[in-house]
Parts: structure tokens; sequence; C-alpha cells
């Protein structure tokens, strides 16, 4: 019966999966602004400004790539992979709360926003078979210290972009959440990292999606170097090598981790 009940529900949540993950990529723009450093204007509701380009591609970054992928990575046995849920989760929350911190004018005049994203993540967390899983799994908490140190790296190398967004939103006086957003995306990302540390089951997934972003936001550099958010050159070419190799990385861990426990329980 209960076998049963988890599977109407994963059948339900699947569904809202695909609901969420379209209307982040469609009517929150991922798709349209992800793609703005190459093609203009794609399916945006209105022209974006040119000196916007790369401001976009941070909004790409965030909703499409970061927060759509986690979602549309749950429609394979989402039971197994709460982690992709709670990262979604604490990810708006941290969009939430740097738009709140760095812009409360503009926070207040788009409440409507918050109101729409707890709405979202209220509905993901009430139909997710496995709630429980998602802030108490019952794997060892474990946390590789390979993975730890780089999440250490990530913060330092992403700190000038967190720094600089933060302040480029605080001098904003067209109350556009741009800077603030990039500091959303970089935050996020070391989020990211720490629980791809943890080695729980679905963080592999979690470190290629984030490589898929860092070859995006690296590949947008290069494109747009002199734009004003960009990381320029030399942070976009890092950008890509580092994304090519994090999740090469975390495979590796992750097998030396499970050939360890494997070792544990056999002797």
């Amino acid at each position: 019966m209960r076998k049963k009940s988890e599977m109407v529900w994963g059948v339900i949540f699947r569904l809202f999966v695909v609901v969420f993950a379209a209307a982040s990529l469609i009517m929150l723009q991922g798709l349209s602004e992800g793609l703005e450093p190459w093609v203009q204007s794609f399916l945006a509701t209105s022209p974006l400004p040119d000196e916007l380009r790369f401001h976009a591609a941070s909004h790409g970054a965030l909703i499409g790539i970061l927060f759509s992928f986690s979602l549309l990575a749950m429609l394979r046995d989402p039971l197994s992979k709460p982690v992709l849920l709670q990262f979604y989760i604490v990810g708006h929350l941290i969009f939430l709360a740097v738009l709140a911190v760095t812009d409360p004018v503009l926070a207040k005049q788009t409440f409507f926003v918050f109101i729409m994203f707890a709405i979202v993540l209220a509905t993901l967390y009430a139909t997710y078979p496995n709630r429980r899983e998602i802030w108490r799994s019952t794997e060892p908490r474990v946390v590789n210290r390979t993975l730890l140190l780089l999440t250490g790296g990530v913060l330092l190398a992403l700190l000038p972009v967190i720094i600089g967004g933060i302040s480029g939103q605080l001098q904003d006086p067209e109350q556009q959440f741009r800077w603030g957003e990039g500091s959303a995306l970089a935050i996020t990302l070391v989020y990211a990292a720490y629980l791809t540390a943890t080695a729980r089951t679905g963080t592999r997934t979690l470190g290629v999606i984030q490589g898929l972003t860092y070859v995006y936001m690296g590949a947008a550099s290069l494109t747009l170097p002199q734009y004003p958010g960009s990381w320029g050159l030399w942070g976009g070419t890092a950008a890509i090598i580092f994304g090519i190799l994090y999740p090469v990385i975390v495979f590796r861990e992750h097998a030396r981790h499970s050939l360890q426990l494997e070792q544990v329980r056999a002797g």
C-alpha cells in the first residue's frame, strides 16, 4: 500500500517538475536570456538593452541551468535524489535573500515573486514522496575532504563576483535585480559545491550541473569579455577548464568513497 502511494505521489511530483521547469525556462526567460550572449531577444518579451547581455547570461545560468536542470534530473528516480530538491529549495531562498538585502525597495515592489516562489517550493515539497530525506538523510554523514577544499577554492574564486554584484546592486538606480542576481548565482554555486562535498546520493548529478554552469558562464564571458558583470577572458577561460574538470573529480571522489564503504562493510 505504501509503495503504491509513493508511486502515485511520484507521478504527481514529476508532473509539477515538468510544469515548473518549463515555466522557469519559458515564462521566467531562463532560455531566452541564457541565449542572449549569442542570440539576442530570442523569445524575450521585449528587447534587452545591450549593456545587460552578460547579466542575462547570469539569469540563464541560475534559472535556466542550475534550477531547471536540477528539477529535470529528478524525473528519473526522484526518490534517490532528495539532495537535488534540497538544493533547489535553498537556492531559491538564497536568490530571495540576496534580493531582499541588496534592494529592499525592489523586493517590496516585486513581492509577488516571493509569493510565487513560496507556492512553487511548497508544492514540490508537499508532493515529494520522501520529504524526510530532504533534510534528515539516513545516509552516513560524510564530508569529502578533496571536494570540501574545492568548495573553499570556489568561494575564494567567486568572492569578487559576489562582492562586485552586491556593490553594483546597491548602486543600481534603475532597480533591476541584475547585479544582485550575479551574486545570487555565485553564492548558489558555492552552496552547490558544499552539498556535493557531502557525497550524498544525487550529488554526482549536481556536480555535472555545476560543471555545465561553469562552462556556460565561461563561454558567455569569452563572448562578452568587456560587458558589465563579465568574468572576463581569464575568468572565462578558468571557468571552462574548471567546469570540465570538476565533474571528473566529483565522480572520482565518489567512486573512492563508495569503495571505502564497501571495504568497511566487508570487513
